[in-house]
């Protein structure tokens, strides 16, 4: 497959990665009192896990983002987010001894019952562009979308051709993707979604802020996709970890 460089949900560095590449996103919610002991879990642990797994060329990357736009202030949701090589590879991370079992299975046992909502999503990159450096972004703009089951190639050609250009050409975006959403599920639920890079709130503001004045092309080229694609919800994530 052609590889390409790009930024990926959730990738803060640029990469090589190949279209349809597995990209696992794991959603997980505590009380808003026990977030900072879930991140030292992952600072400590389970972040070191990944990194090996990276080392050993198991996963390509692996990420932490909190979720900014949360309605319930007694509770905070975080977005793990594999990097995968293939759907066979590893997960979970690799421990190569570097915790006794003893105490990595107390980090287990505690970030369990530190998690009270837990939901898994499997995806695959279908396409994007790079940042102009490397430096890692902070925020990213998540958008569902639930796309006619008649239309999906449609959407497809009409986000990677008619509309990555335009996102190219936003100086405030950092990167773009696009990914398919692979777990089963029913029509009525979200097919798709794209991610936004930004270096701060501030330029997502900016972001949406900003109109332009359409040309009679961009308005058919909107008004096409609009007729096969509903935006089901947009989520703000900020960076809290990122392993390479």
């Amino acid at each position: 497959m052609k590889k390409l460089l790009f930024t990926f949900l959730l990738f803060t560095f640029v990469v090589t990665a190949q279209k349809n590449m597995p990209v696992g996103m794991h959603y997980v919610t505590v009380e808003s009192s026990d977030a900072n002991e879930l991140i030292e879990l992952e600072k400590n642990y389970f972040s070191k896990l990944h990194k090996n797994a990276i080392d050993n060329g198991e996963k390509i990357g692996w990420d932490m983002w909190r979720l900014e736009n949360s309605t319930n202030p007694n509770h905070t949701t975080f977005l793990y987010v594999h990097l995968q090589p293939s759907l066979e590879s590893n997960f979970g991370g690799d421990n190569k001894e570097m915790f006794p079992e003893s105490e990595l299975s107390m980090a287990k046992k505690r970030w369990g019952e530190l998690v009270v909502k837990s939901k898994f999503i499997m995806t695959s990159y279908k396409g994007g562009f790079a940042p102009i450096n490397e430096k890692p972004v902070k925020y990213v703009q998540l958008s569902y979308m639930n796309v006619n089951p008649t239309g999906h190639y449609d959407y497809e050609q009409m986000e990677l051709k008619d509309f990555m250009p335009s996102h190219k050409s936003n100086k405030l975006l950092k990167g773009w993707s696009l990914h398919r959403i692979n777990t089963p599920h029913a029509e009525s639920e979200d097919d798709y979604l794209t991610a936004n890079f930004f270096e701060s709130m501030e330029d997502i503001y900016r972001n949406t802020d900003g109109v332009a004045q359409l040309s009679k092309q961009q308005k058919m080229n909107y008004q096409k996709i609009l007729d096969i694609r509903e935006m089901t919800k947009v989520e703000v994530l900020s960076l809290v970890m990122a392993v390479r």
